[in-house]
């Protein structure tokens, strides 16, 4: 009750509406209104209507008049669909949509890579399933618009504290962050949202580079200091340590991001570098012999061997100490974050973190930038990211692949917690559908929290950063929240999706990609073939490999794909041969496309004669038949075959359609998304016999009846109960 008199009264407040759709949209209103009959989709709509009435009745968009057009256009058109929505559920031919939110009081618990708890639903009945996390971020725009907010049903959002905000002077603390926090936590707690604090060590002092010249190393990116001086852990102790025991009795808190978008690749003035590179090469080989055999060379010592103090020239000519920097670099960044993370843990007891990384995995470039993503899960307990995906194909493959390697890494909740679903600085048209769609199948692949850049705005500056993100756009606003509303309603159904164990793993070998850059296209290739037969893959890390997880960590796992994985350490090679040679009893193996691993990251030739031995089974394509069709048919020769497909009704592929299915309690539930700003074909379920099913929509607020034949309109979700 307290929440429909606050929302009653934030309507109230707010200006009336003009146009033909408007009046439509205000006079069909009005009586679900006075009667309190609005559902969550309803209310959500209704706020978003007249806040962004009101901005196109104002001077918000004057510095961006590029955008007023739009924004008054979708204004109308969400105003007509809720008209026609609200008329059919008048005229008893659909019905109000009920979402369950977060139970007050509870957190979620981490269950595998899901989050789980106890959920109301409007008539008040409890009951405990998945739940998915998402809101907004980050600055003062959030921050003051937290009640709107909060009114939409959102339940996430992110705010950041580094030292200059704390310790803005040597010796004095400010403690003006501290209460800022405390009202907008106390904020949250009123409307059910979780806080993810995002410790931000790149936030620093001028006192300190002044008092520690040594310290300021521009590293890349945010990191801007020697992440192993003395003075700067000190000072992220002192900091840190005075101002998160004060955070750790709020009760919104959940989350903790520890640093942003964290890499090292610029190392030239790290005074740390070197000795740190001699330690590491000590520990590693033991006796500069050993090195010598490994990378082909004849130093005297360790100390001949010399840091890379800048990144190579990309290609990068082949030299074997580059394999052995990646992961020293890779390892001292996971290191550093390490540290945080204890810190963090001691004085935050009992509040899951994860590291906001950014996807820096693929290109020779971006090895050198310390981004490996399986030293990177080791801290915490999510697995914490930063990206988003742009219209087109290829950006939803490229960030299914990079989500899909997290969970290849470790089974645990993804989190993005700065989710770009908009360009920065952006005033071009953002194609109906496609927020929803990106988030949707973001949902499908394994997401599980999101936090959206951005809930800002600035009247004043023509090249704000926050031009044309969420806060100038009502369509995007709205299918974000939809679709962050559809996800709670869901939940169980998207969960059983987006859990489905895999049965096809494909090889992520760090030293092939360093070397073999011509793989990225076969691993993506390859990926894209997997999923197209409606199948879900998993990328596995060769580390995983290496430690002998792999039977434990994906038990259902039946074929491993190498795609063109020429190069590979010794430890993981090992881990290849012990899957390969249990795997004949099981009817598992490896489906090689492309060249085998018969190289190892120093150059060296190994023997591979494992993968013409009959006692093992393994299949081979050329890098030219990696395609769905192909690859499908040498799947099946493992019992790797989709429950169902989804195809054009005249039996041809599904092109640019994103499908998956699952089995809960007993139903066959399906989910399809269409990638690109066209319609479809005719569609068609079919199970693994070809024979055609039927589903209806429950994604669609006003769901249709049942049909065997259909078509997706640009950027359409569907998802339901297959017959």
């Amino acid at each position: 009750m307290k929440h429909i008199l606050l929302l009653t009264a934030a309507l109230a407040s707010l200006p009336l509406m003009a146009g033909d759709a408007l009046d439509a949209y205000r006079k069909e209103v009005k009586p679900f209104l006075e009667e309190k009959k609005l559902d969550a989709y309803g209310k959500m709509r209704h706020l978003l209507i007249n806040r962004f009435q009101s901005q196109l009745e104002g001077s918000f968009y004057n510095n961006v008049p590029e955008l007023r057009e739009p924004a008054r256009r979708e204004v109308e058109e969400m105003a007509a669909a809720e008209t026609r929505r609200l008329q059919a559920i008048a005229a008893g031919k659909a019905s109000a949509v009920p979402v369950p939110v977060r139970k007050k009081g509870e957190y979620p618990r981490i269950d595998g890579a899901k989050l789980v708890q106890n959920v109301v639903w409007p008539d008040g009945k409890t009951e405990e399933r998945p739940v998915y996390l998402f809101g907004f971020g980050a600055f003062r725009g959030m921050w003051s618009d937290l009640d709107f907010l909060g009114e939409l049903g959102i339940n996430y959002i992110q705010a950041e504290v580094g030292p200059s905000h704390v310790y803005p002077e040597e010796n004095r603390y400010d403690d003006r962050r501290e209460r800022e926090f405390r009202t907008l936590t106390g904020k949250a707690e009123k409307y059910g949202i979780l806080m993810d604090l995002l410790i931000s060590p790149h936030y620093l002092p001028q006192w300190f580079f002044d008092k520690n010249p040594d310290a300021k190393v521009h590293l890349g990116g945010f990191l801007r200091v020697g992440l192993n001086r003395p003075a700067t852990q000190e000072l992220m102790r002192k900091c840190y340590g005075k101002f998160l025991p004060l955070l750790a009795s709020q009760p919104a808190l959940w989350s903790v991001s520890v640093t942003n978008e964290p890499v090292a690749f610029l190392w030239h003035k790290d005074v740390d570098t070197s000795r740190l590179w001699q330690e590491y090469l000590t520990e590693k080989y033991r006796t500069i012999d050993g090195l010598n055999r490994k990378w082909g060379t004849e130093y005297a010592d360790f100390k001949a061997v010399k840091p890379v103090l800048a990144p190579p020239r990309v290609p990068f000519a082949f030299d074997p100490r580059l394999y052995d920097w990646t992961d020293f670099n890779a390892a001292r960044l996971a290191g550093w974050i390490g540290s945080l993370g204890k810190m963090t843990r001691e004085c935050l007891p009992g509040k899951p973190q994860g590291t906001k990384m950014i996807q820096r995995n693929f290109k020779q470039y971006d090895l050198m930038q310390g981004v490996d993503v399986y030293y990177f899960t080791r801290n915490g307990e999510l697995n914490g990211f930063d990206g988003g995906t742009r219209p087109g194909a290829d950006s939803f493959l490229h960030q299914m692949v990079a989500r899909s390697l997290l969970l290849g890494a470790r089974k645990a909740p993804l989190i993005n917690s700065e989710h770009h679903l908009l360009r920065d600085r952006n005033v071009d048209p953002v194609p109906a559908g496609f927020v929803r769609a990106a988030f949707f199948t973001d949902a499908l692949t394994g997401l599980n929290g999101s936090v959206a850049w951005n809930w800002d705005w600035d009247g004043s500056n023509r090249n704000s950063l926050f031009i044309g993100l969420f806060r100038y756009r009502p369509r995007a606003t709205e299918e974000y929240v939809r679709t962050g509303l559809d996800l709670m309603r869901l939940a169980p159904d998207v969960a059983a999706i987006s859990g489905v164990e895999p049965e096809v793993g494909i090889l992520y070998s760090r030293a092939n990609l360093l070397w073999n850059q011509e793989s990225i296209e076969t691993l993506n290739r390859t990926f894209a073939a997997v999923s197209a037969a409606g199948l879900q893959p998993v990328v596995i890390p060769d580390q995983v490999l290496a430690s002998g997880e792999l039977a434990e960590r994906f038990p259902e796992l039946k074929v491993l794909i190498l795609p063109d994985v020429r190069y590979l350490p010794d430890e993981a090679y090992a881990g290849l041969e012990v899957f390969m040679q249990q795997g004949f009893h099981d009817n598992r193996g490896v489906l090689a496309v492309g060249g085998l691993p018969e190289l190892t990251p120093y150059g060296k030739k190994r023997d591979t004669a494992i993968f013409d031995d009959t006692a093992v089974s393994v299949e081979r394509l050329a890098i030219a038949d990696a395609e769905a069709g192909k690859v499908a048919r040498q799947l099946e020769k493992f019992a790797v075959k989709p429950a169902v497909t989804l195809t054009a009704a005249d039996g041809k592929p599904a092109l640019n359609v994103f499908f998956r299915s699952a089995v809960r309690d007993g139903r066959r539930i399906v989910a399809a998304v269409n990638l690109s700003d066209e319609p479809t074909a005719e569609l068609q379920w079919r199970d693994a016999s070809g024979k055609p099913g039927a589903m209806t929509d429950a994604a669609s607020l006003t769901p249709e009846g049942v049909k065997t034949n259909f078509r997706l309109a640009p950027w359409q979700v569907v998802l339901g109960e297959l017959n």
